[in-house]
């Protein structure tokens, strides 16, 4: 058991390096707030629910989901139907006029004195968000799991070993609120810079991002209807 705890603390420490980019900037935000503890918690709850409530469907026999899910991906990629194309287009004029409603709200946004403050119910909402958009691309996790069902453990053993491997896995994340709480003073200023910077450029990157990709979801959609898709296809 000693051994298989210690392949999983190193699946799961290599596993979190993927999550850490996309998170320590609304981490840094939380963290740069009056009250970091409660809404830092609950961003790390709902990556551990998500997380933890994955591991447990695919131990316990549910991974032929998954399979059919990768079966349609692929299948989705390389012939999709026609009312799977006009859905794509409609996606697409979504998140163009969700980013033209962005663009033109910049102005007043940028008159607010101070962000919104993030409460732990949202933060938990942000972070199984995350997980949720995440998992297709699990492959350590799915390792993990590989593993545990290979030592042939008892139902309550798997458990044990999926709750080992999702606390370890927020662990790095959880140390920044350590250092929050234990070096208030120095680590607060550290993390209102990087809250500002995100406020000042996040919106700006949210825009590029949904204008970007629904234009270029509406192109290929149509592109793919007359025979010249635009995304590459298998």
């Amino acid at each position: 058991m000693t051994g298989l705890l210690l392949v999983l603390a190193s699946i799961a420490l290599l596993d979190s390096t993927s999550l850490i980019p996309f998170s320590v900037v609304p981490m840094a935000v939380m963290l740069g707030g009056k009250r970091p503890a409660p809404t830092v918690m609950g961003f790390l709850a709902g990556i551990f629910v998500v997380y933890m409530a994955a591991g447990v469907l695919l131990s316990f026999g549910l991974d032929a989901l998954f399979d059919s899910l990768s079966a349609w991906v692929r299948r989705f990629y390389s012939s999709p139907y026609t009312w799977e194309l006009l859905l794509q287009i409609a996606i697409g004029v979504t998140m163009i006029a969700f980013g033209r409603k962005l663009a033109l709200k910049r102005g007043t946004a940028t008159k607010r004195s101070a962000p919104e403050a993030v409460t732990p119910r949202q933060a938990f909402t942000f972070g199984a968000g995350l997980m949720l958009v995440g998992l297709p691309g699990a492959l350590p996790y799915f390792g993990a799991v590989d593993q545990i069902l290979r030592a042939d453990l008892s139902s309550a053993g798997s458990v044990l070993a999926l709750l080992f491997y999702n606390f370890v896995f927020v662990a790095p994340l959880a140390a920044l609120l350590i250092v929050r709480l234990v070096l208030p003073g120095r680590s607060e200023s550290i993390f209102q810079r990087v809250a500002s910077i995100a406020e000042r450029w996040g919106r700006r990157f949210a825009i590029v991002v949904l204008l970007g990709l629904g234009i270029t979801l509406v192109a290929d959609g149509i592109g793919y209807l007359f025979g010249y898709p635009i995304l590459p296809t298998g």
